[in-house]
């Protein structure tokens, strides 16, 4: 690159290209000191301070870096790759919306620049404009195909937005090209453990890892993926190594929080967070910080600090998990609509069926209710029976309805008049993406856990006429409360849990559709109440062990014990069923009443239907 009004200089010509050759070589300071002189000698080289300031910035130079950059713009200021440079500088020092600005100006200037693009997406991704970061990627790959930081960076926003699969093969792609790229790998490991492929995810990290053993950002990665999944000792150690080299990383501090919240040392977990809320950081990890401060501060009764915590923390997450970081309701209208599947016409159908398969415990089970309702503990409790097998929130009822609605039969009437030759095709759908997830052991009961699998209450006990629900309940308030402030993964149902205001509506929508198949539909369901269940765990383990017609074993006590030897549970309460039944979350709601009161009287029809008394 010259200046595009000046003509090269023959006294510097040879030193830049000089300069240029070191600093492809990664022989920074050599290119440093080339440039340097190449300035000294013709101040007015626009190239040669843009180009140390790059050298200046991958030293790690930061102000001597925008000195550079701010130096060749003012000799430029029309010059795209001056703009470029000043806003690379700039967002190395944090200040990530100026950076977009001068990227954006950058691109204007000169529209076939990838790297300018590539980190225009980038800056865009990190404020949550998630659109114009994907279009910001796109288009540097249409300009440079092979730009592999673009397209492992594409990867990651359709990763968080839940785009799993797409978002693994742009990763694999850039992995074919680069075997070691080091980013591509360590989001390679987030997306495996987002797939629940902790093995695979632990091994992609640790690959990462033999390849920067110093690299904080993958010290992180792993010491994070450890704590997930139970592995204390060694996520301490990684991250106290990784805080050695970098106190201030966010994502170690996060880590070392929830560690120290795991040792129950609470005050030093809040002076950490609140510490690091005034170091810039991804949307994404704010909205992280701020959800297990609130966490924090709950645990400290500082429920207003907490609640706030809760709101901002979710709203940062929208910004990445919705488009245009609004919610558009569409999980809402889908649940409304189920309802009708739950008639007469089936009611009659399944009575029919039921006559013709006599009940038996061969299962499956099915656990339902509404996220946050004690289902996560009264899995464990359940599962600890040598006899049931759990499979933990996969959507193979999903898979059955994907199946009916492609055929068209996905309406009261058709689904009612469904034949028995059709009913085991449906059935083999079903069991077929259980086996995706899960090897059944001969002789065990299959217990499906999924929440949410409450909208399809009438195709579940119309597929399996026979088979024994449970329907989780917990005091309605504290369900709406506790869903706001879990940090849940991005998907279509969880969309509603960014706001107080749309979960409500999401809850008395799905508890509507339970009560009406309990009015239309001969369910052969059983009530669980989380209060009960935490107030006498081996009383109601037996009524819900006799309920689903299987013998007693002194195993369901031993529950604690059983989630701790798991690989990991994939639920938000995963550092909390691992400890002993306490009683701090019954009636969490009722410290919080002054933030809930305009939510209040929606609840109250099922505060009282449920047999909650007044709230």
């Amino acid at each position: 690159m010259s200046s595009p009004s000046k003509k090269p200089n023959p006294l510097t010509r040879g030193k830049k290209s000089e300069a240029d050759e070191a600093a492809r070589e990664g022989r920074l300071l050599d290119a440093q000191q080339l440039f340097q002189a190449v300035c000294k000698t013709d101040g007015m080289d626009v190239e040669a301070w843009v180009k140390l300031a790059l050298i200046e910035k991958r030293l790690g130079r930061l102000t001597e870096a925008e000195r550079c950059a701010r130096r060749g713009l003012a000799l430029a200021p029309q010059l795209g790759f001056a703009h470029h440079a000043l806003a690379v500088v700039r967002h190395n020092q944090g200040h990530v919306e100026e950076a977009w600005a001068g990227y954006r100006r950058a691109t204007t200037l000169q529209p076939d620049f990838p790297d300018a693009h590539y980190l225009l997406g980038l800056a865009c991704h990190e404020l949550g404009q998630l659109e114009q970061a994907a279009a910001s990627y796109q288009r540097a790959l249409r300009l440079q195909p092979g730009l592999i930081d673009a397209q492992v960076h594409l990867g990651l926003l359709l990763i968080g937005q839940n785009q799993l699969q797409a978002g693994e093969q742009l990763l694999q792609r850039a992995l074919l090209q680069q075997p070691d790229h080091v980013l591509a790998l360590s989001n390679l490991g987030q997306v495996q453990r987002l797939q629940n492929r902790y093995d695979e995810a632990e091994q992609t990290f640790r690959r990462a890892l033999r390849l920067q053993p110093e690299a904080t950002d993958l010290l992180a990665g792993l010491a994070d993926h450890l704590e997930k999944t139970g592995q204390l000792a060694e996520a301490r150690q990684l991250a106290e190594q990784g805080l050695a080299l970098d106190p201030q990383h966010p994502q170690l501090n996060m880590t070392m929080a929830l560690l120290e919240r795991h040792d129950k040392q609470i005050d030093a977990a809040v002076a950490r967070l609140d510490a690091l809320l005034t170091i810039p950081m991804s949307v994404n990890l704010l909205g992280d910080v701020e959800l297990a401060l609130g966490a924090l501060y709950d645990q400290q009764n500082r429920s207003e600090q907490a609640f706030a915590m809760f709101t901002a923390g979710k709203q940062h997450k929208a910004r990445l998990a919705l488009p245009g970081g609004v919610y558009d309701g569409a999980y809402l209208r889908q649940v409304q609509a189920l309802q009708a599947l739950a008639s007469a016409e089936l009611g009659a159908a399944i009575g029919a069926a039921r006559q013709r398969e006599p009940l038996g415990s061969a299962g499956p089970i099915f656990m339902i209710g509404f996220p946050r309702s004690g289902t996560t503990l009264l899995e464990q409790v359940l599962e600890s029976h040598p006899q049931i097998q759990a499979l933990e929130e996969k959507p193979a009822v999903q898979a059955v309805y994907e199946a009916l609605r492609a055929a068209g039969e996905d309406s009261p009437i058709a689904l009612a008049a469904l034949s028995d030759e059709r009913m085991a095709a449906l059935r083999e759908v079903y069991f077929a993406e259980v086996a995706r997830h899960l090897s059944l052991p001969v002789g065990s009961v299959l217990l499906d856990k999924l929440p949410l699998n409450a909208i399809y209450l009438p195709l579940i006990q119309r597929l399996f006429p026979t088979a024994p629900i449970i329907l989780a309940l917990r005091h309605p308030a504290d369900v709406c409360l506790s869903c706001l402030m879990q940090n849940f993964a991005a998907n279509a149902a969880m969309s509603a849990f960014h706001r107080l205001d749309t979960t409500v509506e999401l809850y008395e929508a799905v508890m509507q559709s339970v009560q009406r198949a309990r009015e239309q539909l001969p369910l052969r369901l059983i009530e669980q109440r989380y209060e009960d269940l935490i107030a006498d765990v081996e009383g109601q383990a037996r009524r819900l062990i006799d309920f689903l017609g299987l013998p007693w074993d002194d195993a369901v006590l031993e529950h604690t014990e059983h989630a701790r030897q798991r690989a990991t549970i994939n639920s938000p309460s995963y550092h909390q069923v691992v400890q002993p039944i306490y009683q701090t979350a019954k009636y969490r709601w009722q410290r919080y009443e002054a933030q809930l009161a305009d939510q209040l009287p929606r609840l109250q029809p099922f505060v009282d239907h449920y047999g909650y008394g007044s709230p």
